[in-house]
């Protein structure tokens, strides 16, 4: 591993100064003293400083562990890779795909269980140190599900590359602690259905499958090399996951009028939600579908089904927009005769962002020469996409720039299997056993991550309470008849 270039450490002087934690005027005005919190924590940390510490020093440990990871991935990781890209399984459907998996952390001897938390394609190995459990469990996130598509599944957001490089880093590492005697435990959390709602790691979650973990890393295929900032958020905005089933009553079409017509009322809902986007914010974003819409044109559909991703920024405006959401539902039933059930299937929410394990992810992988280096913070992402886990135990994100074209198209996937995808994995790997290995061995790391989560985590609900007070006169319902 090459020394911390000038550029590099430039990048990270220049971050260690004030950043906003959040993106939207109302989250900046609304919780302006949790902002200036952040920020006094930041600066007392200085995570960039304790990054450039880390990144600039000498450490032959850990570079042999970094040699060994690029060996694993080189000899192994990269075909499983590839395999795993041209055989796509979408989420809860990943059976072959899991079976490789799990057959190969068998071989390496982890302890294998399958199907935890009452999910079929979900797993966690463990691998314990020879020298004992010790007092650290260093978590990594894999993921394998593939995109829904007409023309069938396909990897156009690089997941089939995650769980390959939480392998080479968790390999190494073991090889390390075992030839070392370094105590502890690794444990790799295989997640499926990423793609698909509920969110699998909720459900993981609350089944207690992520206890015990003191630190929880993974990867994402992404277009620039970037660190989120500090504060809280969510890759890819707060969700609601909502399905609204239209029920009527059947008939054939030349006496309609004997029927209740479900599509008719989905029709009606779905415009009616169109029209609501004017009063709304503009940060919000809705996406809807209409999946089920009856079974032959000469028969009055008795049932039909809208599905919708409702987004925005923050979960306290999300849970506004849902609500009038539910009223046009509402109402289309009542227009039509017929009636609406409505089901949540679905939420993610606020994740934390820590500058502590940002700004080192980031240092890494600029020093392994990753490509398209973003020197803007992106918005606080928390590590993982359904942002409840985070509250709970540290984590990170890597983002290694793996692809010139956006996520969730046909040239991600292109790009998976050329030397740019091949190359920014390669680099995820590395930088994925550096942070492992520091937070493993620097007591330093641990104490500013420790502190940092513990602050965030406190602040979060206070984010919450400010932003539903800043809200008030705005989302309290309907305005008064006169």
């Amino acid at each position: 591993m090459s020394s911390v270039r000038p550029l590099l450490l430039l990048t990270i002087l220049v971050s260690a100064l004030p950043i906003s934690a959040q993106t939207t005027a109302t989250e900046l005005a609304a919780a302006h003293d949790i902002v200036r919190q952040i920020d006094e924590l930041q600066a007392r940390l200085q995570p960039a400083r304790l990054a450039s510490d880390l990144v600039g020093r000498s450490d032959a440990a850990r570079d042999a562990i970094v040699r060994r990871t690029t060996e694993l991935w080189d000899s192994e990781m990269q075909s499983l890779s590839d395999f795993i890209g041209h055989n796509p399984e979408v989420g809860w459907q990943e059976f072959s795909t899991v079976d490789t998996l799990t057959a190969i952390l068998r071989t390496r001897g982890w302890d294998v269980e399958v199907g935890v938390a009452g999910l079929e394609t979900a797993f966690v190995a463990t691998w314990t140190s020879p020298a004992g459990s010790g007092d650290l469990t260093l978590g990594l996130i894999g993921e394998y599900d593939a995109l829904r598509d007409a023309d069938g599944p396909f990897h156009g957001d690089q997941h089939n590359a995650q769980t390959p490089i939480v392998f080479a880093s968790a390999f190494a590492m073991a090889e390390h602690m075992a030839s070392s005697g370094t105590a502890g435990r690794l444990r790799i959390y295989g997640t499926p259905a990423e793609e698909v709602g509920p969110p699998a790691k909720i459900i993981m979650h609350e089944a207690g499958v992520f206890d015990g973990a003191d630190l929880l890393i993974r990867s994402h295929g992404v277009t620039q090399t970037s660190r989120a900032r500090v504060g809280f958020g969510s890759c890819c905005l707060n969700i609601n996951e909502v399905k609204y089933t239209f029920l009527g009553k059947p008939s054939h079409q030349l006496s309609s009028w004997h029927g209740r017509n479900a599509l008719e009322a989905a029709v009606h809902f779905y415009t009616l939600v169109d029209g609501l986007r004017s009063t709304l914010r503009p940060e919000a974003s809705i996406q809807g579908v209409i999946p089920e819409g009856g079974v032959a044109p000469n028969v009055v559909p008795q049932r039909a089904v809208v599905d919708y991703y409702i987004r925005y920024p923050d979960p306290v405006y999300l849970e506004h927009i849902n609500r009038m959401i539910d009223d046009a539902a509402r109402g289309a039933a009542l227009a039509t005769g017929t009636r609406v059930e409505i089901d949540r299937y679905g939420e993610y929410r606020d994740g934390i962002s820590l500058g502590t394990l940002h700004e080192l992810s980031f240092a890494y992988a600029q020093s392994f020469d990753a490509g398209n280096v973003s020197p803007e913070h992106s918005r606080p992402s928390g590590y993982e996409e359904t942002g409840v886990v985070t509250k709970d135990i540290p984590g990170i994100g890597i983002s290694v720039f793996s692809s010139r074209e956006a996520n969730h198209t046909r040239g991600m996937l292109e790009d998976t299997f050329s030397e740019i995808g091949h190359t920014g994995f390669r680099i995820s790997a590395e930088t994925m056993s550096s942070v492992l290995y520091d937070f493993l061995t620097r007591p330093e790391l641990r104490a500013a991550v420790l502190e940092e989560h513990t602050t965030l985590a406190g602040l979060l609900d206070q984010y919450h309470e400010t932003l539903r007070r800043a809200y008030a006169g705005e989302v309290g319902g309907p305005i008064s008849q006169r």
